[in-house]
């Protein structure tokens, strides 16, 4: 197995607790309970699964930007397009199965507005910590290179 595939599984795994946890974290702020009660046993572990698969999605593709001959650009736009397909099937499975009404045409606007601004942040500064590190790296590199010569 390549270390990309090895780091996609592990972010996988990692994206399903999260977003099991998460979904559970969720369920709990619900007042009612609903899903709670044992008619409704089997709806909770689907929703748990549903919520651990969206993390597990969103996590485990940030393994694309492992691939070296695609632009930050490129694979921007693919793990963009993957979490928000993502996100469109989750949420249409939550107003599929009962879990959640139909929202009014307003609530979508905002939320995919919530999510590009959400996106953009961590993006930002996964990028700004990443670029910190590129260069500490050159000055560690131009250091190394400079007692070298001498």
């Amino acid at each position: 197995m390549t270390e990309m595939k090895k780091r996609a599984l592990w972010m996988s795994l990692i994206g399903l607790a999260l977003g099991a946890g998460v979904g559970l974290l969720f369920h709990l702020s619900i007042p009612d309970g609903s899903l709670a009660q044992p008619e409704h046993r089997l709806s909770l572990v689907l929703y748990l699964l549903a919520s651990g698969l969206y993390g597990a999605v969103n996590m485990g593709t940030s393994a694309l930007y492992d691939v070296e001959d695609w632009s930050i650009l490129r694979c921007t736009a693919a793990h963009f397009a993957i979490c928000l397909g993502s996100s469109a099937l989750f949420f249409g499975t939550l107003i599929l199965a009962g879990w959640m009404p139909m929202p009014p045409v307003g609530w979508w606007a905002v939320m995919l507005a919530a999510f590009v601004a959400v996106y953009f942040l961590i993006w930002l500064i996964q990028y700004l910590a990443y670029r910190r590190k590129v260069k500490n790296m050159n000055a560690q590199l131009r250091k190394w290179k400079s007692s070298r010569k001498n």
